[in-house]
């Protein structure tokens, strides 16, 4: 129940530069063996949102030493896919294990099905949850580094559209953003109908509003990127599968325009389709390339 979105390699800085067939297998991702992870490491959080109105919950990764330390962490925002939920990265990949070593704090929020988005309709204000009131809590309660030379957001699928979608329309909260299969194409109406079906898609115009909203604007990745300065902006990291066929196009578009803008970035087109073996292959090369680029 997740969104489902060896070979070319392009790597940039600061210039050179989800796939199946019906509605199902984009939705349902195969995991692989579950991983186990020490309850001391694995935190439940819950935070109360303004913007939502209600009680949201989220996980927490510490790196091993954290208890025995009073070092100050940065911290990864880690965001799932379409259909998933806060838990979907601890029991469906093991980036528990590939952290554990790590200097890095990571945090999964829970914002089901409503792209990290602001909805049009006013239902919900899922943006302003994420970037307020979950980094809020995760301050008040855990060591981290408090700027943006401390912050980086990521995901999968829809997660891998919102994150970059915030990152880009607020480039001084964030010193990396990284995409795995992101479905960047998701304020193009009726582009993803095929993958997610009808009736998803008319869920998702209550969160954009119709064709041509100001919300689908204010949110549209490709302007994102096309407007973004380097100055000030984030390191940014895209990867999708070459058998990701119907994300992968969308994904060079992207790619395209950040390069076009001179933003630094690196973006991978390695084996793999929209599945979970995929992201838990991916989690496990950027998390090392993250904390780098945030010691930098």
């Amino acid at each position: 129940m997740h969104l489902i979105l060896l070979a070319a390699l392009a790597l940039h800085v600061p210039a050179p530069i989800d796939a199946v067939s019906t509605p199902a297998a984009y939705i349902q991702a195969v995991a692989p063996a579950q991983p186990s992870t020490s309850v001391a490491r694995l935190r439940e959080e819950t935070v109360q949102s303004a913007a939502l109105g209600r009680s949201m919950r989220y996980r927490v990764l510490l790196p091993d030493n954290y208890a025995a330390s009073l070092q100050r962490y940065p911290v990864l925002y880690l965001l799932h896919g379409l259909g998933g939920d806060y838990t979907d990265w601890t029991t469906r990949s093991n980036v528990a294990e590939y952290s554990r070593t790590l200097p890095l704090i990571i945090v999964m929020p829970d914002a089901g099905n409503q792209w990290y988005t602001n909805a049009d309709d006013g239902s919900a204000r899922y943006e302003d949850y994420i970037i307020s009131d979950v980094q809020g809590d995760v301050v008040k309660k855990y060591r981290t580094v408090n700027s943006r030379y401390g912050r980086a957001i990521a995901g999968l699928s829809m997660g891998g559209f919102g994150a970059l979608k915030l990152a880009l329309k607020r480039p001084a909260a964030f010193a990396v953003v990284g995409s795995f299969s992101g479905a960047f194409a998701a304020t193009r109406d009726a582009e993803l109908e095929r993958l997610i079906g009808r009736a998803e898609a008319e869920r998702m115009r209550s969160i954009f509003g119709p064709a041509g909203s100001k919300t689908r604007q204010e949110n549209d990745i490709f302007t994102l990127a096309s407007a973004l300065k380097p100055a000030g902006a984030p390191y940014v990291y895209i990867d999708c599968g070459i058998a990701d066929n119907s994300l992968i196009a969308a994904n060079r578009e992207v790619v395209a325009a950040l390069h076009k803008a001179g933003i630094a970035y690196e973006y991978h087109e390695v084996a793999g389709a929209h599945t979970w073996d995929y992201w838990d292959r991916r989690i496990r090369e950027f998390l090392p390339l993250l904390v780098k680029r945030l010691a930098n």
